[in-house]
């Protein structure tokens, strides 16, 4: 029998092959704004940051959260820690 700890274990690896799954169909700046969400940057920080209109940044995060299931910003950067994905600065 299975218990607690290694059922949840088994479950956190699915939800990082499955996030793996969705971080690849996302476009490069798509990604970027997914590491300013994860830096704590506001939309017009991360406009500044990739020199794009906010309407722009507002446009990407709104994909991101239909492509991660979510419905805030918040819930954006726990899916994407909970996916696995590292926290990068925007200027890679």
């Amino acid at each position: 029998m299975i218990g607690t700890e290694q059922h949840q274990a088994v479950a956190n690896g699915a939800a990082r092959e499955d996030g793996r799954a969705v971080l690849a169909t996302l476009t490069p700046t798509q990604i970027k704004v997914l590491q300013g969400v994860r830096s704590g940057l506001l939309n017009k920080q991360i406009a500044f940051d990739l020199g794009i209109a906010e309407a722009t940044v507002k446009a990407h995060m709104t994909a991101l959260m239909r492509k991660l299931n979510v419905r805030n910003r918040t819930q954006v950067a726990i899916a994407a820690q909970t996916m696995g994905y590292g926290q990068r600065s925007l200027a890679q």
